[in-house]
């Protein structure tokens, strides 16, 4: 549900239902995570994604290759700062 809501521009309610989530006790996966990830990347939305990226880490979650990729093809293009990619690590 997360990710059509991303798919369909909707990323302040994929957003809403991420915390919704967790306060009901669902805790998201690394699927969720990553989707939410790239979505706030495609967005520009910086902040949210390193945010998003220090909470999946602290939750024992890595990024998976496609989050990876798009910050590699970010940072050559120089959309990115190196520190997004030190943060995957």
């Amino acid at each position: 549900m997360i990710g059509g809501l991303c798919k369909k521009g909707s990323l302040s309610k994929a957003d809403m239902l991420f915390r919704k989530m967790g306060e009901d006790g669902i805790a998201p996966d690394d699927c969720t995570y990553n989707i939410l990830i790239r979505a706030h990347l495609r967005g520009g939305e910086l902040t949210a994604s390193a945010e998003l990226i220090e909470e999946m880490k602290s939750c024992g979650f890595s990024a998976d290759a496609s989050t990876v990729k798009m910050v590699m093809d970010m940072l050559s293009s120089g959309e990115l700062d190196k520190s997004f990619l030190n943060m995957l690590s």
